[in-house]
């Protein structure tokens, strides 16, 4: 890799807002792993920027404010610290209070039987949930939902990226995936949604969903109010190895998936991406989705190029040297978020 381009990954400032509410979405739901505190601390620390942002979305949800501002009995001061922050994470004790204030204010609001929950992620990183009926959700790079479970349903709203669904049996309580216009039901099974600007995409991995249209912009409210048992006629049944794309404005598009392609569709569970003889831009506009930084390709004629490799994503670095070393390129830095990548003459 050319050294005197080397990939420092720098945030921008709605780089920074937007991780800074994705954390305190999972720290509002108090259930942050050890792993997460650690990863915590450490986005903290990276940029004296950090600690600010996370302040100020703090002081714009009231809820998350007062779990952070009851645990600090110091008077505020008019210098941000690490430390109203942090106490949550390494005072485990006070965590465990707070979140029990924030379960009796839900439990007050909310009918008995209720369980509302969000969960999300940052550029490059997944997590797993598991769920009360056993069924786990595993939530790929920059992904957000809601879920609310009731003795009734169980329905989730994909608000943005991808996640793997694998569906605890209960025909007594359908399981429903809200994404974009279009409602996945499925009994038991274990399906993949992925909810890009231009389309959705549903990946059947076992078993068989069913995908309906319905408006945009619904809430959980809405989708547990509507009939699930209505069969239209422009619903899709998905089968295992069957893999549906459809636009807003276009008719399903379903095809055939073989197995190991589905394994290496799957393949960022285990913290990798693996191509084989795909095109170049493919390749870089799929590794964009898990990096801070954007890679760019200058030259139209390298779009096709065809590529294969199995590359790491915790180490963005050595994958943006591979493609160097690979196809005789170099990079070149043209902002704080960006990478061109050039032919060498």
């Amino acid at each position: 890799m050319n050294t005197n381009n080397k990939v420092i990954p720098l945030h921008t400032l709605n780089m920074i807002d937007d991780e800074a509410s994705i954390w305190l979405v999972r720290l509002d739901n108090g259930n942050l792993s050890d792993q997460s505190r650690k990863e915590l601390k450490v986005w903290l620390s990276a940029d004296k920027r950090h600690p600010v942002a996370l302040k100020a979305m703090a002081d714009i949800w009231d809820g998350m404010d007062e779990i952070l501002m009851s645990i600090d009995d110091d008077e505020t001061s008019t210098n941000v610290s690490l430390w109203p922050v942090l106490k949550p994470i390494f005072e485990p004790f006070a965590l465990a209070a707070s979140a029990c204030f924030l379960a009796v204010i839900i439990f007050i609001v909310m009918p008995n039987n209720i369980q509302k929950n969000s969960y999300a992620t940052l550029v490059g990183q997944q997590m797993t949930a598991e769920f009360d009926d056993g069924s786990i959700i595993h939530l790929n790079t920059n992904s957000w939902i809601e879920t609310e479970f009731s003795d009734e349903k169980r329905v989730i709203k994909l608000i943005q990226g991808e996640a793997l669904f694998e569906v605890a049996h209960d025909p007594e309580r359908p399981f429903i995936v809200y994404a974009g216009n279009r409602l996945v039901q499925a009994i038991g099974t274990k399906f993949v949604v992925h909810l890009k600007s231009e389309n959705i995409q549903v990946t059947v991995t076992d078993g068989k969903v069913k995908m309906s249209k319905v408006a945009l912009n619904k809430t959980l409210a809405d989708i547990n109010e509507l009939d699930n048992t209505d069969i239209k006629k422009d619903d899709v049944y998905i089968i295992k190895g069957e893999k549906v794309i459809v636009g807003s404005d276009q008719a399903p598009k379903l095809t055939r998936i073989k197995p190991e392609n589905i394994k290496r569709a799957l393949s960022w569970l285990d913290g990798k991406l693996i191509f084989v003889n795909e095109e170049l831009f493919d390749v870089i506009e799929e590794i964009n989705r898990y990096i801070d930084v954007e890679i760019v390709l200058k030259d139209p004629s390298l779009h096709k190029i065809k590529i294969s490799g199995r590359f790491d994503l915790e180490d963005s670095e050595a994958l943006i040297e591979a493609i160097e070393l690979s196809f005789n390129m170099d990079s070149q830095r043209l902002d704080s978020n960006k990478v061109l990548l050039t032919k060498k003459i």
